[in-house]
């Protein structure tokens, strides 16, 4: 089997509605995306209801695993063990009713405070977003950023800030 070769391509919060970051998650599942992991802040001290909200995904988690990330501490790596959970429609409606700002915002909730979702297939980087820096990372093939462009998804050469 030939590997795949992808291309990165960003997009901006400034571009994106919170409906066209759902749409693109829908899109990056239809495309073979399986698992995603994301960051949760919790201070001073973790909300009923950001404890409700991970019981709720407890069924959809899997091992934690060494996954690409947009960020690294300094001196670090980009690659670490991190939380995962299944991509199914069920998992992605989760996160819709609960992330009421949505991933590709700046905005947040300080009772469900979600941020830097990263999306993978197959235990590769597909899409992921750093929430402080307004914007995201696709790596996907030529023919899905045709298929892409299609929808009206408005991606960039480069966002400030981010990289892969």
């Amino acid at each position: 089997m030939t590997p795949m070769l992808l291309i990165t391509r960003f997009f901006s919060f400034d571009d994106v509605t919170p409906a066209q970051g759902w749409d693109l998650l829908a899109w990056c599942r239809s495309g073979g995306a399986n698992e995603f992991t994301l960051a949760a802040l919790v201070a001073p001290n973790e909300s009923q209801r950001m404890k409700d909200f991970f019981a709720v995904l407890d069924p959809y988690e899997r091992p934690r695993a060494s996954r690409r990330l947009l960020s690294a501490p300094v001196g670090g790596s980009f690659t670490r063990d991190v939380p995962l959970w299944k991509l199914t429609p069920e998992t992605q409606e989760l996160l819709k009713a609960e992330w009421s700002t949505g991933f590709a915002s700046r905005q947040y909730d300080e009772d469900l405070w979600l941020e830097d979702l990263a999306v993978y297939r197959d235990g590769e980087f597909m899409m992921g977003v750093l929430s402080h820096e307004n914007g995201g990372v696709l790596r996907i093939t030529e023919l899905e950023l045709a298929d892409l462009r299609r929808t009206g998804f408005p991606d960039r050469d480069s966002v400030p800030w981010l990289g892969f």
